[in-house]
C-alpha cells in the first residue's frame, strides 16, 4: 500500500513539473499568441490612413498606420493594440478619431502584422519609442492609447517621453498579477519573463490619465482599473463601463469617456494660448 501511494505522488510530482515545465517554456505564446500573423488588410482603414514604416533603435523596421492631425492644434493619438490582435482590431477607434479631428497613429509591434522580429516586453518598448519619434516629428502634441497588453506599452512609454495625456482600456496592474490569478497552481511570479508592471510605473506619470474599462471583463478584472487609479498622481479619471466585456469596451460607452477627455485637453490648451495672450 505504502509502494502504490508513493508511486501515485512521484507519478503526480512528475505530471506538475510537467506542467510547469510546459507553462515556462509556452509563456511566449500565451502572451503573444498572434506572434508571425501576416497583415490583415482593412480597406476603409486603408483609405483613411498611410502606410508608414518607422525604424527601432535595434534595427527593425516596422509597419504601421498613419494619418496626420489635421491642423496644428490638434493631437496625434499613438494607439497601442492587445496582444489577441493586430493593429487593424483598432480601426474602428481610428476612424472615430479621425472623424473628431485627431491625427492617429496605429502603432504594430514586432513579429504581429507581417511585421520581423520576436515579441517581448523591452522588444514592444522599442517598438513603442519608434513609433513615439515618428508622431512626434509631426506633431506637437501627443496622447497615447493603450489596450490591454497595449497599456503596458503606453505606461512603459508614458513613464519616459513627454506626453499631453495617457488613456488606458482594460488595463491591468501587471501581466504576473493576471497570469498568477489565472494559473493558481503555479509560481508563475518566480517564471514569467515578460512582466509589464503598470502598477510600479503609474505613479511616476504626471499627465493627465483617463482609465476606462468594463464591469463585465472576466480577463484583466475590474479591481486592476481601481488599483492603477488608486496609486496613480494628479490628474486622473476612472469610469466603469457597465456591462462592457474585454472587447466591447469602445462600443458599450468608453466612446463618450475617451471624446469628453480629449475634449476637455483642447478646451484647457486653448484656455492657455488666450492666458497667454
Amino acid at each position: 500500500m505504502m509502494e502504490l501511494l508513493g508511486l501515485l505522488l512521484a507519478a503526480i510530482a512528475l505530471a506538475y513539473l510537467a506542467a510547469l515545465g510546459a507553462l515556462y517554456w509556452l509563456q511566449g505564446r500565451l502572451v503573444y499568441p498572434l506572434e508571425q500573423t501576416q497583415t490583415i488588410v482593412d480597406a476603409t482603414l486603408d483609405a483613411h490612413t498611410q502606410s508608414i514604416s518607422v525604424r527601432t533603435q535595434d534595427g527593425l523596421d516596422l509597419i504601421a498606420r498613419y494619418r496626420a492631425p489635421p491642423d496644428a492644434a490638434s493631437p496625434t493619438i499613438l494607439l497601442f493594440h492587445g496582444n489577441g490582435e493586430d493593429l487593424t482590431q483598432r480601426a474602428h477607434i481610428a476612424l472615430e478619431l479621425i472623424e473628431a479631428g485627431y491625427g492617429v497613429l496605429l502603432a504594430e509591434y514586432r513579429g504581429y502584422g507581417g511585421n520581423p522580429g520576436k515579441p517581448h516586453e523591452a522588444g514592444l518598448y522599442a517598438d513603442a519609442r519608434a513609433a513615439y519619434a515618428y508622431a512626434a516629428e509631426r506633431s506637437r502634441s501627443i496622447v497615447l492609447h493603450g489596450y490591454s497588453l497595449g497599456s503596458g506599452v503606453a505606461v512603459q512609454l508614458a513613464s519616459e517621453c513627454r506626453i499631453d495625456a495617457l488613456i488606458l482600456e482594460a488595463p491591468f496592474t501587471s501581466i504576473v498579477d493576471v497570469a498568477a490569478a489565472r494559473f493558481r497552481l503555479f509560481p508563475v511570479r518566480y517564471l514569467a519573463r515578460d512582466r509589464y508592471d503598470n502598477l510600479a510605473k503609474i505613479a511616476s506619470i504626471h499627465a493627465p490619465l483617463l482609465i476606462y474599462g468594463g464591469t463585465r471583463d472576466f480577463v484583466i478584472p475590474p479591481a486592476h482599473f481601481q488599483r492603477l487609479f488608486d496609486a496613480a498622481k494628479g490628474d486622473k479619471h476612472l469610469a466603469f463601463i457597465e456591462g462592457a466585456d474585454h472587447i466591447d469596451v469602445w462600443t458599450k460607452g468608453g466612446r463618450t469617456h475617451v471624446m469628453q477627455f480629449l475634449a476637455s485637453l483642447k478646451a484647457r490648451d486653448r484656455q492657455k494660448v488666450h492666458g497667454a495672450d
